[in-house]
């Protein structure tokens, strides 16, 4: 498409036209067999302007993605306002008999329950990632059914203004991805290398023992200590939610570059001729043609879908590469240089990917299952 026609004018869309959000999350056990991704079982999809035609919220398995947790949900069932993230469990309570993933996957369904009914939060105001993770921390601790446990979490809100907050606790994160480049990636939280930030649920009978008999140290801080930010999205930015699956294996850069080669294969970016050092640039009529819904989700070139899906494929490749040195293998070289790490680092992995889209109010017909998809859908 020549740069003419990829550049459309803004008129196509009111500048007060608010924003709405396309997402998908994808993930991968640790255990799990390298595979094609397949909707419904790898990753999933979520529109937040059809949320009457989806389930409530969206939300992670313990078979699907391991000790990694994720959820989406639409606040309040708003068109314009969605909750995303991930929580990574930590998997050192194994030493203690615990199955970490109980805490994570327990706190990201009630972040995606308390985010989706709007309870426990404050009325008439705009639900906070912060206050979102610390009503889901004291229902963690209040369960009965959830005896102990501990996860690091980082999850964002969207807004119809196109703001993004968000809470970060712990060494899970998040870009904010531009076309053709990172406009911000998040700072992880740790007490020592490899010892994140993390939420816990430590019993009474477990503190005494440690005190009498010693022990691994369960490290235990609370939401209030979550890092936030808040940030202003533009039309065709790409938010990316992951747990240390990912970073550990993908620096930043590489991500940008996954997501690069599917934007301008898909048509949604593209190099434009008329600047110096012919710089990426969104093709803004595309994206605001796209429709605001996902009527199919067995259709799978839906753009979040792939952009989800190719982070987690990556990541997990990398992962089982034993001659790709990764961000934490070469975090170790540096480190600990007598240990002779080398390759990546198998992990469970969760992603969330959220693509904002401003003034996308025409609705295009999705291609049925019978035909073959041309483009990716938003």
């Amino acid at each position: 498409m020549p740069p003419s026609q990829a550049r459309s004018s803004s008129s196509a869309a009111s500048t007060n036209s608010k924003f709405t959000y396309r997402l998908a999350a994808a993930a991968a056990g640790k255990k799990s067999p390298s595979r094609q991704p397949k909707a419904g079982r790898d990753f999933w999809y979520y529109t937040s302007t059809n949320p009457g035609a989806q389930p409530p919220y969206l939300r992670s398995t313990k078979p699907q993605s391991g000790e990694d947790a994720f959820f989406v949900a639409t606040v309040g069932g708003s068109e314009h306002d969605v909750a995303f993230g991930v929580a990574d469990g930590v998997g050192g309570w194994h030493d203690s008999g615990v199955d970490p993933s109980v805490f994570s996957h327990g706190l990201s369904g009630l972040m995606a329950g308390t985010a989706y009914i709007h309870e426990g939060l404050e009325e008439g105001k705009n639900v906070r990632p912060q206050e979102l993770m610390q009503v889901a921390y004291d229902a963690v601790i209040g369960n009965p059914r959830i005896l102990a446990g501990g996860c690091t979490a980082s999850l964002g809100v969207v807004s119809a203004d196109g703001s993004l907050e968000t809470a970060n606790l712990g060494d899970s994160g998040f870009l904010v991805i531009a076309p053709g480049k990172v406009a911000h990636r998040s700072e992880a939280q740790t007490h020592a290398f490899n010892t994140p930030y993390q939420l816990s649920k430590v019993p009474a009978k477990m503190q005494a023992q440690h005190s009498i008999f010693g022990g691994s140290t369960h490290f235990s801080e609370t939401p209030r200590q979550a890092d936030v930010e808040r940030h202003k999205l533009k039309h065709g930015d790409i938010v990316v939610f992951a747990t240390d699956g990912v970073w550990d294996n993908l620096s930043a850069q590489d991500t940008l570059g996954i997501v690069t080669r599917i934007m301008e294969e898909q048509g949604f970016w593209f190099k434009s001729h008329n600047f110096v050092g012919a710089e990426t640039m969104l093709n803004d009529s595309m994206v605001r043609s796209l429709p605001k819904a996902i009527a199919d989700t067995s259709i799978e070139p839906y753009l979040p879908g792939l952009l989800a899906t190719a982070i987690m494929r990556e990541a997990k490749v990398a992962g089982l590469d034993q001659k790709r040195d990764g961000p934490f293998a070469k975090e170790v070289q540096k480190r600990y240089p007598h240990e002779g790490w080398r390759g990546g680092k198998a992990d469970d992995i969760a992603v969330v990917v959220c693509v904002a889209v401003k003034g996308g109010e025409v609705v295009e017909k999705l291609e049925s299952k019978q035909e073959k998809p041309i483009k990716a859908k938003l």
